[in-house]
C-alpha cells in the first residue's frame, strides 16, 4: 500500500484522523465511538490502557456488535503482532472481524541489515499463516521503547516499511509531540510508503506533519481538557477539519497560466474611476456575469463540504452577496457580521482598522449560535487582514469554530499568511499565481483591456 492508496482506502484527500480510546468499559467505549463517527472521523483504535488485553476482547466484541460498520482497529498494549495476529484471527471467526492492529513496537532492528530482522520476520510469517487480513500499523523509535538515536531514523523507518503496512512512530511521551526532524526522515526513507504518527498531534500543530504523514493516531490532542478518557467533539471536530485538506494543496508557479491559477473570470474585475478614497477595484462587476458569478462560487467551495460547516458568515456589505450565496449552495444558514451602529438587538463588537486605515467596528448579534457552531466567514476581499481578523475574535468570543475562510483575493502579507497557516483558506485568487502578484501591488494586467460590456448578461440569458 502506498500513500495514494491509502487515503483512497480510508477517503480522505488529505491526512487521515484516526481517534484512539483509551478504554474503561462498554459504555464508554462505544459512547466514545459514536463522538468519533458523528465529528467525521473514518474509524477508531480502541486501547486497554489501564487493564491487561484479555479484557479489553469482550468490549472490542460489544463495540463491534453495535456498529458493524465501523472501521476498528486495536491496540493490545505492549503485545507485538506475534501474540495479537492469532487473537485478531480468532475473533474474526467468532464474527468480529478488526480492521487494523496497531502494535507499539514493530521489532525492528535498525542497526541489522533489512533481511536479518529476525523478529519482525516472524511476526511477519505468523499474520501470513493465521490468515488475519488487517492493516499492520507497526510502531518503529517509538515512544517507551528503547532509544533510537536520530541518526538511525532512517533506517530504521526504511527497514520497517519492508515488514508493516503503515510505519508509525510518535513523540518521546504520551502527548508529546515529535521533532520535525524525525517526522522528515521517516518520511524520506519511506519514500512513497505511508506513515503514522501516534503522540502529540493538535489542531493547532497539524500544520507541521501534514504533508508528511498520512494517518494519524490521536487521544490528549483532541480529549476533554484534563480527561484521558473522553473525546471533545468540538477539538476532534477542528482537527479532522484542518487536517483534511492540510498537505493536499498544489502550489502553483508564478506565471502558470492554466485554469486553476489564470481563472478567466478575474479579468471582469472592473478598475477603479471615482478617485483615491475608492478601493482600486470592483471585483463584484464579475457577479453580473451568471457564468462568472457561478464559477467563483465553485472555486470558493471547493475545499468545503456541507458537513464541513453549519452557518455562513459574510461581512457588511459586499461579504453579503458572497456569504448567501455559498450559504445556498451548502443548505446553511447566513449571519450577518455589520459594521458599527447598525445591529437592533443586544451585540458583540470588536474595533479594527479597515484596509483604508480608518478605525471603525464590526459587530455582530449576541447570542448568534450554539457553542461548537462551525462557521465559515466570508468577505469580498481580505487586504489588511483587519475586517477577518475582528470577524475570527467574534466567532470565538461566542465559543464557535472558524470553520474557513473565504474572499476573491486574500493579499500576501503577515497577517494574512498567518490566516492560512492556521485556517482552510479558500481564494477566487490562487496564492503564487501571477495575478496574486498584480494584486498584491494592486493593479491588475487586465485593467489595460478591461471593457464593461464584457460583463452585461445578453437579453434572455448569459453569455
Amino acid at each position: 500500500m502506498n500513500r495514494t492508496e491509502i487515503k483512497k482506502y480510508f477517503k480522505s484527500p488529505g491526512t487521515v484522523v484516526l481517534p484512539v480510546i483509551h478504554v474503561l468499559d462498554k459504555a464508554q467505549a462505544e459512547r466514545n465511538t459514536r463522538i468519533a463517527i458523528q465529528e467525521g472521523a473514518q474509524g477508531v483504535f480502541l486501547i486497554n490502557h489501564d487493564f491487561d488485553a484479555d479484557r479489553l476482547v469482550p468490549i472490542i466484541h460489544y463495540v463491534r456488535e453495535r456498529l458493524p460498520a465501523l472501521w476498528l482497529g486495536v491496540n493490545f498494549l505492549a503485545v507485538t503482532g506475534r501474540d495479537a495476529f492469532p487473537q485478531l484471527a480468532k475473533l474474526e471467526k467468532e464474527g468480529c472481524p478488526i480492521d487494523a492492529y496497531w502494535a507499539d513496537d514493530a521489532r525492528i532492528d535498525e542497526k541489522a541489515q533489512p533481511d536479518r530482522q529476525p523478529e519482525a520476520q516472524e511476526i511477519a510469517e505468523i499474520k501470513r499463516r493465521c490468515g488475519w487480513s488487517g492493516l499492520y500499523f507497526g510502531g518503529t523509535a517509538f515512544k517507551k521503547q528503547r532509544e533510537v538515536a536520530e541518526a538511525d531514523y532512517a533506517a530504521a523507518a526504511s527497514i520497517a516499511g519492508d515488514y508493516v503496512d503503515v510505519v508509525t512512530t510518535s513523540g518521546r511521551a504520551t502527548g508529546q509531540q515529535a521533532g520535525a526532524n524525525k517526522v522528515s526522515a521517516f518520511r524520506k526513507a519511506l519514500r512513497d510508503k505511508p506513515l503514522a504518527l501516534a503522540s502529540g498531534v493538535t489542531p493547532q500543530n497539524i500544520d507541521t506533519y501534514a504533508a508528511d504523514v498520512d494517518v494519524v493516531l490521536v487521544a490528549t490532542g483532541i480529549n476533554v481538557e484534563g480527561d484521558f478518557y473522553n473525546i471533545d467533539p468540538v477539538r476532534l471536530r477542528d482537527l479532522i477539519r484542518k487536517a483534511r485538506y492540510r498537505g493536499t494543496e498544489k502550489t502553483p508557479n508564478v506565471g502558470d497560466t492554466d485554469d486553476r491559477t489564470h481563472r478567466w473570470y478575474l479579468s471582469l474585475m472592473a478598475p477603479r474611476s471615482r478617485g483615491e478614497k475608492y478601493a482600486w477595484l470592483d471585483p463584484s462587476s464579475a457577479y453580473l456575469n451568471a457564468k462568472s458569478f457561478n464559477a467563483m462560487l465553485d472555486d470558493l467551495l471547493e475545499p468545503f463540504s456541507p458537513d464541513d460547516v453549519d452557518v455562513v458568515a459574510g461581512f457588511d456589505a459586499a461579504g453579503f452577496v458572497l456569504g448567501a450565496a455559498m450559504a445556498t449552495r451548502l443548505g446553511k444558514g447566513f449571519l450577518t457580521i455589520r459594521k458599527g451602529g447598525k445591529i437592533p438587538v443586544d451585540f458583540d463588537t470588536v474595533p479594527m482598522s479597515n484596509y483604508s486605515g480608518q478605525t471603525e467596528s464590526m459587530e455582530v448579534r449576541k447570542p448568534a449560535f450554539a457553542r461548537g457552531t462551525r462557521v465559515l466567514l466570508v468577505d469580498q476581499w481580505i487586504e489588511t487582514g483587519g475586517t477577518m481578523t475582528a470577524g475570527i475574535t467574534l466567532v470565538e468570543r461566542q465559543h464557535g469554530i472558524v470553520a474557513g475562510i473565504a474572499a476573491v483575493c486574500v493579499e500576501e502579507n503577515e497577517v494574512t499568511e498567518a490566516m492560512r497557516k492556521n485556517y482552510t483558506v479558500a481564494s477566487c485568487v490562487v496564492p503564487g499565481s501571477e495575478i496574486q502578484a498584480q494584486c498584491n501591488l494592486q493593479s491588475l494586467d487586465s485593467f489595460r483591456d478591461f471593457h464593461p460590456e464584457k460583463i452585461f448578461p445578453t437579453v434572455g440569458g448569459d453569455h
